[in-house]
């Protein structure tokens, strides 16, 4: 007899809570994993800035102590050098002799000044270094200006102005980047744009600042600045310590952390390095040889000044004697007599003195200069108008080849003449002195007439020494182009232009398919075939169709599979335009159709693919298109969209418009059976006023307009939306430049005004105010809040303000509102009944009386910073930012 054991096992009770305890026992590890992820990030976060700003301080900090090394080595009084050339509160330029120890370097492109201990300048333009904040897009609402001796090579002695555009001098919106910048060693782009070399050294930069400190202050002076009178170069070079304060943020916000002290980046976590640097060579130069030669050369013969080229003068004179051992001559010249505007540094006679102004009578005198720096005394002084006699000649051998795809390199020989031997007095006749460069005139026939229309480039960038030859980038694949080039001089005096040559891009990448292809079955005798014209190949580079093949298919039964549609190897024709009339079409019954497709072919004869097959199934009289936007337009904002139909005989019943993004796929439909009371270019038309064109990007658009009898046809086009639009805003009414004081005691406390918005067709969110105004009252009046429609946006104390020193300061205020602190509605046209009243307040008077006396503060920075809103009234991110006209107190 056998014993059956007990089964053993759980129960449904024990099942349950074992596994509650398995889940909560989950949730705890999910919750700690979690927050040590977090941990981990921040301090990531916190690591990564920490050394991005002691790096970033690192070099900063070493460059500066080399400031002013080797920059006067020879201790000549009449460099124009400056060692700190721009001490700013928030940037610093200054020189030194970064490559003094790179034997490939030390003396590259440093040319020699003439004379003294010491033969070549150490210091070149590209030893020229700053240190500024930009946003981090590269853009900057200020401009920094200073003078210094760059734009000549070699060097003369004369200073030049140069701009630093795009920078930032007053950090209220962090993040910034930070910028190490040097000015370039190629003379020819002096003084601005792509003179200014620019090296990010950090990002998630929330400030950078210099305080200066001189031989006998204990606190800091006022930043000394960069203009160039003879006190600020006094307090710059009296300078003697720097202290710099470089502040790091977080690349991302810490939701646990609230800065109260730092509105502007209140969430994100900062590290500060702050060190004072004493640049041991500030104020440093060379001292001259006292034991060289005294004796200076003798007075130069009286110089003959010829003109007749534009913009200069040809100076001559006869050389001094052998022993006077000439190194060099000065050429002085000015507008009056005895007075010197500029000097030129030059080896000998003759000398085209260039960059003069055209009618303008100059004085010019010479004066020689030995080995040892001494200067002889002036020649005797002679004038001369500068005046322009002679035309360049016609550039010759042009020639025009295929380089790449789209772009053929246009060549000819430069020009070195005039056309005469004027000035006839010039030894180089009929050589040229002062040819600008060239302008490049492109037509489509050899016979086309040079003008302003058909240039393609003129001399401010067809010049010497880089072109000829010149690449025309602008070309479409497979066209042939005509070329005609012209010389210019400095006056704008042209020549006569070449010859015509041709040229044009050669490529065997195939042009796209066509597209929307559609065919309309009009009657029995007559097949409407259209589609959209092809302008790029399959690498979406332009290129010019010559022509389009078009295919037609054997009859089959409209119920028969695509698979059973045959289509001929030679095509029915070929046509130039995207339309084709099948005037013979096969007999067909009702049960029974054909099928069309289209190729394309460029004018280097490369064919496309197939198109899709389109069956003739209905009528459809007329032509679907876009009159705005146009193909291929870059758009913002809230785009109005209208679809036009023309050339037809049908009633038109209906239109869609599908928008469909290149990532997020359709955006919006719309659909609409009411056609536009009025079409400006005829036909009937609908117009979409919603699209919010948003998120950014590339949007392809089909209208498809379906007639009465139930046939439809589309037209597509593609357009780039961006994420910024223009100013929406204008003060109201638009001829006023004033802002009206309040009344009774808090007059002019509260100065107002008027906006509206009448062109975004849509409300917009304000995100950032910032207001600056010069104090004329001298009554320092402290920024309270702004006031929208009588609403305070902010409270008082939460807006970052700033006061300058002095008579007539200037005040600062912004705040950042995040997702908007107020909304302008859109309204057109704007009225007084729809206007927005913007208030500012302030705790003092910013109007001091009346009577002749009576002064009042201006408003020179009215800035609004907002955002579209969409038709929910969410912000959409399409963003800009507008500057109102100043307004002056009432």
């Amino acid at each position: 007899m056998r014993t059956r054991t007990r089964e053993l096992g759980m129960s449904l009770i024990e099942v349950l809570v074992a596994t509650a305890v398995l889940a909560l026992a989950v949730i705890v590890a999910l919750t700690i994993y979690d927050k040590a992820r977090q941990s981990f990030k921040k301090g990531e976060n916190a690591t990564e800035q920490q050394e991005a700003v002691r790096i970033a301080y690192d070099r900063l900090t070493a460059d500066l102590r080399m400031l002013g090394y080797n920059t006067n080595p020879d201790g000549s009084p009449t460099r124009p050098d400056e060692q700190l050339e721009v001490a700013l509160d928030h940037a610093i330029i200054f020189r030194g002799d970064f490559d003094a120890d790179d034997p490939t370097k030390n003396n590259d492109v440093e040319s020699a000044f003439a004379g003294g201990a010491f033969n070549v300048v150490s210091t070149g333009n590209d030893e020229v270094v700053g240190y500024v904040l930009e946003k981090p897009d590269g853009t900057g609402p200020d401009t920094i200006t200073f003078q210094a001796d760059v734009d000549d090579q070699p060097r003369d002695g004369n200073v030049a102005t140069v701009t630093v555009n795009n920078v930032v001098l007053n950090p209220t919106s962090p993040p910034y980047t930070l910028y190490k910048i040097s000015l370039s060693n190629n003379v020819g782009i002096c003084c601005s744009g792509d003179f200014i070399v620019r090296t990010p050294v950090a990002e998630n930069v929330r400030n950078l600042t210099f305080q200066y400190y001189d031989a006998t202050s204990t606190a800091p002076i006022a930043a000394p600045g960069s203009t160039e009178t003879a006190a600020a170069k006094t307090l710059r070079n009296g300078i003697l310590k720097f202290n710099v304060s470089l502040i790091g943020m977080t690349k991302d916000k810490d939701i646990n952390y609230n800065d109260t002290s730092d509105p502007a980046s209140a969430q994100y976590r900062k590290f500060e390095l702050r060190g004072d640097v004493v640049p041991r060579n500030m104020r440093m130069k060379g001292i001259q040889d006292i034991n060289a030669s005294t004796a200076t050369p003798s007075k130069p013969a009286t110089p003959t000044v010829l003109a007749g080229h534009c913009g200069g003068l040809l100076v001559t004179w006869a050389a001094n004697p052998t022993a006077d051992q000439v190194t060099q001559y000065r050429v002085n010249y000015g507008t009056a007599p005895g007075a010197i505007l500029g000097t030129k540094n030059v080896s000998g006679s003759p000398f085209f003195l260039a960059g003069l102004t055209t009618g303008t009578t100059y004085y010019i005198t010479v004066q020689a200069q030995n080995g040892a720096g001494n200067v002889s005394v002036k020649s005797n002084e002679v004038s001369a108008a500068v005046a322009n006699t002679n035309t360049p000649s016609a550039p010759t051998g042009p020639t025009a080849t295929s380089s790449l795809v789209n772009n053929v390199q246009v060549n000819w020989t430069a020009v070195t003449t005039n056309t005469a031997n004027v000035p006839a007095g010039d030894p180089i006749a009929p050589g040229i002195r002062d040819l600008a460069g060239y302008r490049i005139y492109r037509g489509d026939v050899s016979g086309f007439t040079p003008a302003a229309a058909n240039r393609i480039a003129d001399e401010t960038v067809v010049k010497s020494p880089l072109e000829p030859p010149h690449i025309d980038n602008t070309t479409v694949n497979c066209h042939t182009y005509y070329y005609k080039i012209t010389a210019v001089d400095t006056c704008g005096l042209e020549s006569t232009a070449s010859s015509a040559v041709s040229g044009h891009a050669t490529t065997s990448i195939a042009p796209s398919a066509p597209t929307n292809v559609q065919a309309f079955r009009m009657s029995t005798t007559l097949i409407a075939v259209t589609w959209t014209p092809v302008t790029t190949d399959v690498s979406s580079n332009p290129v010019t169709v010559a022509g389009y093949d078009v295919y037609r298919s054997n009859v089959v039964n409209k119920t028969d599979p695509v698979s059973m549609v045959v289509f001929p190897t030679t095509p029915l024709a070929s046509t130039v335009l995207p339309v084709y009339n099948d005037n013979a079409p096969p007999a067909m019954t009702s049960l029974q159709t054909v099928y069309y497709m289209v190729k394309a072919k460029d004018e280097c004869v490369n064919y496309s693919a197939a198109s899709s097959l389109a069956q003739a199934i209905c009528q459809f009289s007329g032509t679907v298109s876009f009159t705005t936007p146009a193909n291929g337009a870059t758009i913002a904002g809230v785009v109005p969209v209208t679809v036009t139909v023309t050339g037809g005989t049908d009633t038109y019943a209906s239109v869609s418009i599908v928008y469909t993004h290149s990532v997020n796929g359709v955006t919006r439909s719309f659909t609409s059976v009411t056609p536009d009371s009025v079409c400006a270019s005829g036909g009937t038309c609908w117009t979409d006023t919603g699209w919010l064109a948003n998120p950014a990007g590339a949007y392809t658009i089909t209208a498809t307009v379906t007639n009465s009898s139930g046939c439809s046809s589309t037209s597509t086009i593609s357009v780039n939306a961006g994420s910024a639009v223009g100013c929406c805003l204008s003060v109201f009414p638009t001829t006023t430049s004033t802002a009206t004081c309040a009344g009774g005691s808090t007059k002019c406390k509260e100065v107002s005004y008027y906006i509206g918005d009448d062109r975004c067709l849509t409300s917009v969110s304000i995100t950032t105010m910032t207001i600056a105004w010069v104090d004329y009252t001298n009554t320092k009046p402290a920024w309270q809040t702004a006031q929208f429609n009588a609403t305070n946006l902010a409270a008082a104390g939460t807006w970052t303000t700033a006061y300058g020193s002095g008579t007539n300061p200037t005040g600062t205020a912004t705040k950042s509102f995040g997702a908007g602190a107020a909304s302008v509605p859109y309204a057109t046209p704007t009225t007084a009944a729809n206007a927005t009243k913007v208030t500012y307040v302030f705790n003092n008077f910013t109007d001091n009386g009346n009577g002749s006396n009576r002064k009042v503060d201006v408003f020179g920075t009215n800035q609004f910073v907002f955002t579209l809103l969409d038709s929910a009234g969410n912000p959409s991110g399409i963003t800009t930012t507008c500057n109102l006209p100043s307004l002056t107190v009432n």
